[in-house]
């Protein structure tokens, strides 16, 4: 092992930075750990389908007592310690962290034993590192006797040559593959397929399909009732298309200025422009995070129900969230070099924007204008279910009729080939200009 001179060991970092070099280690123990809790849920989970439910109690369901899940918290802890000191774990390979011996040579077992000991018997200890003279990065049970943990990305060059050994003989490969297989079968069971079920019953549906396959385009262009409370389907369709053109364009013009205070490159030279770009990411993932549909519910009880302007505000806000996130990511994404040309100029930040990277990101941004407009005319055709207006306002009032209507599953497909083709039809037009455009 390389060791540093003792001026440069003796030396005595500032907080923030031994916090920075830690938290790869910090992070990849919590991964791990939070792994170790999935597969305990897991287990619980399909014991509970497989055993308790079949055997002991059809109605009941299976629960720990109090006093058992400290003792799973603490099991899942300790298998964490464990794959950490034996240098083997998902959180480790993800944060590019290797456990090597002296002169960067792959750990004994004898070694991987010392730092299972050493790892318990300092745990309680280790947040003294922070203000100790050890180098960056090593936490109190590193050493000769026990191994380092390195950040592969730093030592690359000084590694012997290794042969790459298969996927699925690794450790990394056996417990990706692992938990992919638990998930499925958690997936398989929480969301109740049935394939045998699927079968069985295709002859009650036989007659739904069969009526979307032939619609009707009584109503095309005539009102569906003499009294005119619904319109055409071409008016329906007219209007989602308005309402997604105009959640686009004002969307854009809200989130083409405030993605650059949420852009890396451009805010973070100060605390107050790292505070600014924290909140405007998390405001960006916050309305990301609520569906367009949920946000309808609560436009049309405001605006009134059934009002196309509350889709379409509902829509404006999930656009300013998912266009505002990808232009400043574009931005963090520019080419350095012509900034730093104009700011060596002495042109100031603004200037920098305005002159270096605008330029450089208005293809990408009418690009995913484009594609945004795309996906608000599919998301418009489904919040008329909560009173957002639009197509779906037609689509749902067939649905409901079934039953009162002899072609009420007619009419449904005809909506269905309506929007079909008008999201074909934009989606084809898209597509060519952003072609034009890349």
């Amino acid at each position: 092992m390389k060791k540093p001179k003792k001026s440069k060991s003796a030396r005595r970092y500032p907080l923030l930075d031994r916090l920075v070099v830690l938290r790869p280690r910090l992070s990849a123990f919590m991964l791990d750990w939070a792994s170790w809790g999935y597969v305990a849920y897991g287990v619980m989970y399909l014991l509970n389908k497989y055993w308790y439910l079949r055997y002991v109690n059809f109605y009941g369901r299976l629960t720990l007592p109090a006093w058992a899940w400290p003792v799973v918290i603490l099991a899942t802890f300790e298998l964490v310690m464990l794959s950490h000191a034996s240098g083997q774990s998902i959180g480790l390979n993800l944060f590019g962290l290797k456990l090597l011996g002296p002169d960067y040579a792959p750990p004994t077992m004898r070694q991987r034993l010392h730092r299972y000991v050493a790892l318990h018997l300092k745990l309680p200890f280790q947040p003294l590192v922070l203000f100790s003279d050890r180098p960056l990065g090593m936490l109190l049970h590193d050493g000769e006797r026990a191994g380092c943990m390195f950040q592969v990305a730093r030592i690359k060059d000084d590694l012997p040559p290794e042969k790459p050994g298969r996927w699925y003989l690794t450790y990394r490969g056996l417990c990706l593959a692992g938990l992919f297989g638990l998930t499925f079968w958690l997936g398989w069971k929480i969301t109740a397929i049935n394939l045998q079920m699927l079968v069985d019953r295709v002859s009650k549906s036989s007659h739904i399909w069969h009526d979307l396959f032939t619609p009707s385009f009584t109503y095309l262009t005539e009102s569906v009732n003499e009294r005119g409370h619904l319109y055409s389907i071409t008016y329906y369709m007219m209007e989602t298309i308005f309402m997604a053109f105009f959640a686009t364009v004002t969307g854009a013009i809200v989130a083409f200025p405030i993605s650059f205070l949420g852009a890396r490159n451009i805010m973070g030279f100060n605390a107050v422009g790292w505070l600014i770009y924290s909140v405007m990411r998390t405001l960006f993932n916050a309305l990301r995070s609520i569906e367009s549909i949920l946000m309808a519910v609560l436009f049309a009880v405001w605006v009134g129900f059934g009002n196309p302007f509350a889709g379409a505000l509902a829509l404006f806000l999930h656009t300013i969230a998912a266009l505002g996130k990808l232009y400043s990511e574009q931005v963090e994404a520019v080419d350095p070099g012509p900034l730093e040309a104009i700011a060596a100029t002495g042109a100031r930040r603004w200037q920098v924007v305005i002159y270096g990277v605008i330029p450089q990101i208005i293809p990408s941004y009418l690009a995913f204008t484009l594609y945004r407009w795309d996906i608000n005319i599919r998301m418009a055709t489904v919040i008329a279910l909560v009173g957002g207006g639009g197509i779906g306002t037609l689509l749902f009032y067939f649905k409901n009729e079934v039953g009162r209507l002899d072609d009420a599953w007619n009419q449904v497909g005809a909506v269905i080939v309506a929007i079909v083709i008008i999201v074909w039809i934009l989606d084809y037009i898209s597509a060519r200009v952003r072609e034009k455009i890349g």
